[in-house]
């Protein structure tokens, strides 16, 4: 007698059969019916998987119509990743943890990108900076277009990692952050390091854009710290809001 298959299981031969082509962006995966009969599965099984599947990124789901495929990108698959990592990334050290990695990946893209962007993307830079200045004072639309500064420095090399990456985990939390009272000002100050950072990539200064991008990720991180050993658990909600990932003037605010 075999065995019978895990959702799981079946939701790797569904995303197979997607990867493969069997089931085609835009088509609607075969009925419940049809599944149980082919995974020789109930029901339950079969939606398990589905949900799983749909946690892959590989189908949409609209209430009431069977799923429907969608193309698997590489973004996609890692918002799925994103959405189960803020529970490990959360508290002191998960944020901890984050801001360690981010670092270490936006340097390194700025090192690249000091030697390799092209007139175009330094222009997409220049534009997303003008786009800060005209929204300092809306924390929304500033939000919006600090999050395209840092994006810009991810599609320079043209590794789709990187771009996932950003969006997965550094846009998320950049674009989810609580406002602090002082915003424009941190705002316009995030702005012109922005500024100094474009400056030393057309001056080809790869240590000097480093140099300024390090002090922007890093400019009240130790402040968090200190705040969090001083208030300790009574604030604990707030640890989450007090180290900004650039929606409220510069990375960590």
């Amino acid at each position: 007698m075999s065995k019978e298959l895990t959702a799981s299981e079946i939701a790797r031969r569904l995303a197979s059969d997607v990867h493969s082509g069997i089931h085609r962006p835009g088509e609607m995966l075969p009925s419940e019916r049809v599944l149980c009969e082919q995974f020789s599965v109930g029901r339950n099984v079969i939606r398990e998987s589905l949900t799983i599947l749909q946690g892959m990124g590989l189908t949409d789901h609209s209430k009431g119509k069977r799923p429907r495929v969608v193309a698997p990108t590489l973004t996609k698959v890692m918002e799925g990743v994103g959405e189960a990592a803020q529970f490990f990334f959360s508290g002191s050290a998960g944020l901890a943890h984050l801001e360690q990695a981010r670092f270490f990946l936006e340097t390194s893209l700025l090192r690249y990108t000091t030697a390799h962007a092209t007139n175009a993307q330094i222009g997409k830079m220049v534009e997303a900076i003008d786009a800060c200045e005209a929204g300092a004072d809306d924390i929304s639309a500033f939000r919006t277009a600090d999050v395209a500064f840092h994006r810009a420095l991810a599609e320079v090399p043209g590794n789709p990692i990187f771009i996932a990456l950003h969006d997965t985990f550094v846009e998320k939390l950049m674009l989810n952050r609580d406002v602090l009272p002082d915003f424009e000002q941190r705002n316009r100050a995030s702005n012109a390091e922005h500024r100094k950072i474009v400056s030393a990539i057309l001056d080809k200064d790869s240590d000097k854009a480093v140099e300024i991008l390090s002090k922007h990720l890093t400019r009240n991180y130790g402040t968090y710290f200190r705040f969090a050993l001083e208030h300790g658990a009574e604030t604990s909600a707030q640890l989450k809001t007090t180290t900004q990932y650039d929606n409220t003037g510069g990375d960590y605010q």
